[in-house]
């Protein structure tokens, strides 16, 4: 029988250290029934999955890095189509004009893929100097 509670997964490597150290999960898996789990991500910044370093070279650079981090979280939690099959996503960013460079870069590597998105501008990020941080869900369903 599948489980009935909630469980957390880290990434191997150094983004699953960092988070691990900061007692953050990288992505938690909620039953819902007995042939579906919600996956749900920590907030993610542009951080390379190889180093664990920022990446801030350029604007599309970190929100690739995002985007990479989002894809290796959901897929370590079970999704076999990572970030492309996310449901929901919610977008908070430092600059306005920012968020037309994150749906392009989607599009891009996601097309055709319409997940609902929301896009929130705020003051800043905790982490100093990121332009962003992304939040993602997926469902993953049991095989027959």
């Amino acid at each position: 029988m599948p489980s009935t509670k909630t469980t957390y997964q880290w990434l191997p490597g150094p983004v699953g250290a960092m988070l691990r150290t900061s007692s953050l999960a990288t992505t938690a898996s909620i039953p819902l029934s007995p042939t579906t789990t919600l996956i749900t991500t920590t907030g993610h910044i542009g951080l390379d999955l190889s180093t664990g370093e920022l990446v801030t070279s350029t604007v599309e650079a970190e929100f690739n890095a995002i985007f990479n981090c989002l894809d290796a979280a959901l897929r370590n939690a079970g999704m076999s189509g990572g970030l492309g099959d996310a449901h929901k996503v919610v977008a908070y960013f430092v600059h306005v004009e920012d968020e037309k460079v994150m749906l392009d870069l989607w599009r891009e590597r996601f097309p055709g893929k319409m997940p609902t998105w929301t896009s929130v501008v705020v003051g800043g990020i905790v982490v100093r100097g990121v332009r962003a941080e992304v939040q993602v869900e997926g469902v993953v369903y049991a095989e027959d």
